[in-house]
């Protein structure tokens, strides 16, 4: 039982490989190069996301604040596009702490973008494609 709750709280797997993509003006982004996985003609992979200011939850109805998420990024090597599906937001920085909210999102309602030239979406997909 004690496991399961530090389990629980601990966002980070000991396996994850965690290398920087860069930061901008909302935080810093990583992404767990251990993660990458080929599904549906896609590739996804985990992307952290360590915010610069805390994050108001929406929708709570509290002063509930994250400083981190987890995401699952989908990318589509060939259109060297990408999307955003499923998050994890966590109290701490690192996907650490208490897990506050995981909203799910289908992969069918995942919208494909491209990215910014020179963005961390870019470098993101340069990691999990190759340039």
């Amino acid at each position: 039982m004690l496991l399961g709750a530090v389990l629980a709280t601990t966002g980070l797997t000991a396996h994850a490989e965690w290398l920087p993509l860069g930061e901008n003006s909302i935080g810093s982004f990583f992404i767990d190069k251990s993660s990458i996985v080929t599904t549906r003609s896609v590739r996804q992979a985990q992307i952290l996301l360590n915010w610069h200011r805390p994050q108001l939850l929406m929708g709570q109805g509290s002063k509930t604040y994250y400083l981190s998420e987890i995401s699952t990024a989908y990318f589509d090597c060939g259109n060297r596009q990408l999307g955003f599906g499923s998050r994890k937001m966590y109290a701490q920085a690192d996907g650490r702490g208490q897990l506050l909210l995981a909203p799910q999102l289908a992969y069918s309602d995942v919208k494909l973008q491209d990215p910014i030239p020179g963005s961390t979406g870019e470098r993101a997909i340069e990691a999990v494609c190759g340039k």
